[in-house]
């Protein structure tokens, strides 16, 4: 019969949740230990593995947490608004993390550079967090195409995957910098340029 998590146990695999997205965040998945997780969260170390099976259980945690962050519900037209309006606020929502995070990248692209090699599952996981970013930003292309608001024949997916490639090498310009004026800069030509 599996153990019933007591209030407190479920508030430790919380912390240890928040404390290794934050750690991923800022310092990379190999420039994290389990130590410096459980220190982080305040938690002693053997109970790290009554909630997690490994450190890369843990960063797959990190990687869904991000993605479910990322603003990706801006888009569906269930939030009312013209399409391009719901692609604009979306792109101004994560250029925006960027005033707080500019020095720590994005985790998906972060991770992307980092992980591939040893970890396949771990891997599998970020391209799925990309591919769902494209997936919904191509259908709000295709339907502001539809509207009328955008123009271009390249297909939506092509045109959605260059978005989110560029806003991932404007992301890493940012971390590099110290400054997100690369993300600023990638929301004025993408919303004045290229979304046209």
């Amino acid at each position: 019969m599996p153990r019933t998590k007591s209030p407190a146990s479920a508030g430790t695999r919380q912390r240890l949740s928040d404390a290794a997205l934050d750690l991923f965040h800022l310092r990379g998945y190999n420039g994290t230990s389990v130590q410096d997780i459980v220190a982080a969260a305040g938690a002693p170390k053997g109970t790290f593995y009554n909630h997690f099976a490994s450190k890369e259980d843990l960063a797959l945690d990190s990687v869904a947490r991000y993605s479910a962050a990322m603003g990706l519900e801006m888009l569906d037209e269930k939030q009312g608004g013209t399409p391009l309006e719901r692609i604009t606020a979306h792109l101004s929502y994560i250029t925006g993390l960027g005033d707080t995070m500019g020095d720590r990248g994005c985790l998906l692209g972060n991770f992307a550079t980092e992980i591939p090699a040893h970890s396949d599952v771990l891997r599998n996981a970020v391209d799925a967090g990309f591919g769902r970013w494209v997936a919904a930003l191509a259908t709000v292309i295709e339907q502001a195409r539809a509207a009328g608001e955008l123009h271009g024949d390249e297909p939506a997916a092509d045109l959605a995957g260059f978005v989110v490639s560029s806003y991932e090498g404007a992301a890493a310009r940012a971390k590099a910098s110290g400054d997100p004026a690369a993300l600023r800069e990638f929301f004025t030509i993408t919303t004045a340029r290229i979304l046209t």
